[in-house]
């Protein structure tokens, strides 16, 4: 998800959050500070980033369910970085990349509030730091105070197949449950297997305007049908205005996530 304007809360005991854009991108260019891979281990040397928490809000009663904890990060003049050409950047470098994200999940599932906490990874990191019984990545989550949730990206569900059952079923031997991020992406590619099988499905935000097509609406209505039907959990992303809340109900949709919930995120850093 994007990052846009607002100044979250601090959790108790963290230090005073990092002034920066909650939710940033949206509606405004933006451009992008130059960073390199010495740039990135500098960033992490000197501990400027931290983890920004959105909520997850249950549709029917509009209470905070969990929290989504996302990575930021800033440069040496203090200006924040967006996270995307961060993580694009350390595809190039792997085992830097594997350093990364055990720094930032260390932090994120540390730092949580004491509610559900969803973290993304992808399986290539997961498999360069371990197999399925002797990973970092499991034993920070399975230790977690907070329930850690997940989230696998459909796309990777679908072409990175082998790498992702290893990672789901090692999971899962744990007790660590998954969601399926990204459902209805539109460069997407649809996994009947990944869908069946995640305990919790989450719809991409650009879904949201193409609900306007009978076709499109109907599927994710039928989607939803079946979580209910098997026991999944369901979550809608992007949702920025009353309406957006309005059509994430009528759907049937668990869970809403994005803009509209703002004033409820929460950070933690250094």
């Amino acid at each position: 998800m994007q990052a846009s304007a607002a100044t979250p809360t601090p959790l108790r005991h963290a230090p005073e959050p990092i002034p920066f854009d909650l939710f940033a991108g949206q509606g405004r260019a933006v451009r992008p500070a130059r960073v390199t891979l010495d740039g990135v281990r500098a960033i992490l040397d000197a501990g400027r980033f931290w983890t920004e928490y959105q909520a997850l809000v249950h549709a029917r009663t509009g209470r905070t369910v969990a929290f989504e904890a996302l990575a930021r990060f800033r440069g040496k003049s203090g200006r924040p970085l967006p996270p995307a050409p961060v993580f694009a950047l350390l595809q190039s470098d792997p085992a830097l990349l594997l350093r990364t994200e055990l720094t930032l999940k260390l932090q994120q599932v540390e730092r949580a509030p004491r509610a559900p906490v969803f973290v993304n990874i992808g399986p290539d990191t997961w498999c360069r730091a371990g197999d399925g019984t002797r990973n970092p990545f499991l034993a920070v989550f399975t230790s977690a105070a907070s329930r850690v949730v997940v989230e696998v990206s459909e796309h990777l569900a679908a072409t990175d197949a082998a790498r992702v059952a290893e990672m789901v079923a090692a999971l899962r031997r744990r007790h660590v449950p998954v969601a399926l991020d990204d459902v209805g992406a539109a460069s997407g590619l649809v996994s009947l297997d990944a869908l069946a099988e995640a305990e919790i499905i989450k719809f991409d935000r650009t879904l949201l305007p193409r609900l306007r097509h009978p076709r499109t609406r109907a599927l994710v209505q039928a989607l939803c049908a079946m979580a209910r039907e098997t026991g999944a959990r369901t979550v809608l992303e992007g949702v920025e205005t009353t309406a957006d809340y309005v059509v994430a109900r009528d759907l049937g949709v668990d869970l809403v996530q994005g803009f509209l919930f703002r004033d409820r995120a929460r950070v933690a850093g250094r």
